[in-house]
């Protein structure tokens, strides 16, 4: 009987042994199995990752589409040869408003030489800002070119100053006075001495062929001396009086409003915006002269310059 009962006991404890064994082994061939569906948990950190980035990648598309949308429109550079006084002041000016319309100037040069021309004539500047349509004839005709005005900007009366009398009535007799030597220029200067009394010009004068040849008559003893623009106010002392661009009166530093005689203001000698046939069309001037042509820039040069150069109408 007892070993019947030690038989069942060793049996027993076999089959409770056999079942830990199984029990063991079923745990470890669940591992895999476990570990396999926990495979994509190991992955969740590259899609976190992608989840990450998502907002960068639309944080940089934002970004691309508010730079396009705050992109400043494509700034049009012109080019430009014009007198210091008053031309570069009244460009420098309408900086801003033409800034707003997308336009650049570069002042090329401010000192004037007969290179302007070419400048201009060669396409190395787009536009010149010196000159009247009597001049731009003169230089058509001269180079034989075509020049286009593409619009007027302001006047500058032609006038006569001294450094010895306040006034046209004290010259005295035989008063020597001086005058610019380029046709246009000259004519405008015999023009004013013809209009205040001082002598009387031939009927054929025009503003290409002025010179004292054209003087019929001295109606006053006077004598006029012909000479480059670019010298008389250095030898203004040497002559009773003179005739120079006011603009050239300007940069001297002379009293612009003590003239003994000058042009009127109806003077159809308004300084323009000279464009050859590759600008004539070119919008960007179009633009730029409406700018020059507004009532802020009228007030600008009214402000500025007290009479001595006017808006042109």
């Amino acid at each position: 009987m007892k070993k019947k009962l030690a038989a069942i006991l060793t049996a027993t404890a076999l089959t409770a042994a056999m079942l830990t064994g199984c029990g063991g082994q079923a745990a470890d061939a669940e591992a895999p199995a476990e570990t396999a569906a926990e495979e994509p948990a190991a992955e969740e950190p590259a899609a976190d990752t992608q989840e990450a980035e998502a907002p960068a990648d639309e944080t940089e598309s934002d970004a691309a589409g508010e730079s396009a949308d705050e992109a400043p429109t494509e700034t049009v550079v012109l080019k430009t040869v014009c007198d210091l006084t008053p031309h570069s002041e009244i460009l420098n000016a309408a900086a801003d408003l033409l800034a707003e319309k997308g336009i650049t100037l570069d002042i090329v040069s401010t000192t004037w030489d007969a290179t302007w021309n070419e400048m201009l004539v060669d396409g190395e500047v787009d536009f010149a800002y010196f000159m009247h349509v009597p001049a731009m004839e003169s230089i058509e005709e001269e180079m034989g070119v075509d020049l286009y005005s593409a619009g007027a900007i302001h006047i500058e009366p032609y006038a006569c100053f001294s450094n010895k009398y306040a006034s046209a009535d004290e010259l005295p007799e035989n008063a020597v006075i001086a005058v610019p030597n380029d046709a246009s220029n000259e004519y405008r200067a015999l023009k004013v001495l013809e209009e205040n009394g001082f002598i009387k010009l031939s009927a054929d004068i025009t503003s290409l062929n002025a010179s004292i040849q054209e003087i019929e008559e001295y109606v006053k003893p006077i004598e006029i001396v012909e000479m480059d623009q670019a010298n008389i106010i250095p030898m203004g002392d040497d002559f009773d009086a003179y005739f120079v661009n006011v603009n050239r009166a300007l940069e001297a530093g002379l009293d612009t409003t003590a003239y003994l005689m000058r042009e009127g203001e109806d003077s159809e000698y308004a300084n323009i915006i000279t464009v050859t046939e590759a600008n004539k069309d070119n919008p960007a001037i179009a633009t730029m002269v409406e700018v020059l042509k507004s009532d802020e820039i009228k007030k600008f040069i009214e402000d500025k310059y007290n009479g001595a150069v006017i808006p042109a109408k």
